[in-house]
């Protein structure tokens, strides 16, 4: 469990999402890029992850977790590399964005939660909780630290210095078992992963996670910016961006450990109000009020990680849990990557980010809904009863 929450905070998902509105002010002085170009730059990222993941989820449940999260780690330290040398235009920019996210996608949460679903069941929620905090540990350190190296030593710096950061992630890749996993595992329902894909209950997951990711995420990387605009200077607005990975630290915990006591769908609409709360204090106090809207966004994105894994193995078993967990991430990446894009838009159109948080308001309403349609199973209970 240790390699894997150091391997899943030094992956794409705790280096990537989190770090990059801190490039943003920079980027725009260096090259010309506008919040929209952020956005879609981001959104490139993510489309093409979510083309990759299903692949890497095959290689896992094929392979073990071992070598492709090697893999990850190694291509994910070499597009930060090439962020810092030789991107000198906004295309550039894109272009390595979306390699990153297309050569990189064996470094994101697959093959590690794959790892500890396989050797944790009656305890699963706090296991896949802890090894979240890898994440949150990761989005609470790197950018405060990022902050002050593009402050003095430039953006190029910056990435160079992510680059190293990345490269500490094989050490947990080949800490991870170099197998698909032990009797655990084999304990799932029948069916094909295609059947199981096309299923109504899978269906609604993917709805419950898309909706929730595209109406909060498109935030985290527009957070910094937004507090720039709000007359913040660099290292404090950093330093509020590191309280989001605080609160994903300590959300993950919490939620993974309520996940084996109570029923998963009412934890994830519980943490949707929470969110929803915390845009309306942004939206009403402004910086004054910052940090609640980094411990609300830092629980959503907490709630959101641990939960994918813990229903999809709860509901559809181990057998093909390396692809039916691709899928179900790669939309939530997707919804997540497509969220800066409109956030950015929206923003470069009304002048300001209250709209998108009002919007992010409204969305968090209808995950809610989402959410409390899934089927409550108790904790514990066995994936074949839903």
């Amino acid at each position: 469990m240790l390699a894997a929450a150091c391997g899943a905070g030094l992956g794409i998902a705790g280096l990537l999402t989190y770090s990059a509105g801190i490039f943003a002010k920079d980027l725009e002085i260096a090259i010309g890029l506008s919040r929209t170009s952020l956005g879609a730059a981001f959104f490139l990222a993510t489309v093409a992850l979510a083309l990759a993941l299903p692949l890497a989820g095959w290689l896992v449940d094929r392979f073990g977790p071992r070598w492709p999260a090697f893999a990850g780690s190694l291509a994910l330290s070499g597009g930060f590399v090439l962020l810092g040398t030789v991107v000198h235009s906004v295309a550039g920019y894109m272009s390595v964005m979306a390699g990153i996210g297309l050569l990189a996608a064996c470094s994101s949460p697959v093959a590690y939660t794959r790892a500890v679903n396989a050797v944790f069941d009656r305890s699963r929620g706090l296991a896949l909780g802890l090894t979240q905090v890898g994440i949150g540990i990761s989005a609470a350190i790197v950018p405060p630290v990022l902050a002050i190296v593009v402050a003095e030593r430039g953006w190029q710096a910056g990435y160079l210095t992510l680059a190293i950061i990345a490269a500490f992630g094989i050490v947990p890749a080949l800490s991870l078992p170099d197998r698909r996993g032990n009797r655990l595992a084999m304990r799932a329902t029948s069916g094909t992963a295609t059947g199981q894909m096309r299923s109504p209950l899978f269906l609604l997951l993917l709805a419950c996670f898309g909706m929730m990711a595209l109406s909060f995420a498109g935030l985290l990387p527009h957070f910094v910016p937004m507090l720039r605009e709000a007359g913040m200077d660099a290292r404090a607005a950093g330093a509020l961006a590191g309280l989001i990975g605080a609160s994903v630290i300590v959300s993950r915990v919490i939620v993974g450990w309520l996940a084996d006591r109570i029923p998963a769908p009412l934890i994830a609409a519980t943490c949707c109000g929470l969110c929803a709360l915390g845009c309306i204090a942004l939206a009403t106090g402004g910086s004054a009020l910052a940090w609640v809207g980094a411990i609300a966004l830092g629980t959503a994105m907490g709630a959101e990680a641990d939960l994918i894994g813990y229903l999809t193995a709860r509901y559809f078993g181990m057998a093909n849990y390396g692809r039916l967990y691709a899928v179900q991430y790669a939309s939530f990446m997707l919804m997540a990557g497509t969220g800066p894009l409109w956030v950015g838009a929206l923003a470069d159109q009304t002048g300001g980010y209250d709209a998108a948080l009002w919007v992010t308001v409204a969305g968090m309403a209808i995950s809610i809904l989402l959410f409390l349609r899934l089927p409550t199973l108790r904790p514990g209970e066995a994936a074949a009863a839903a």
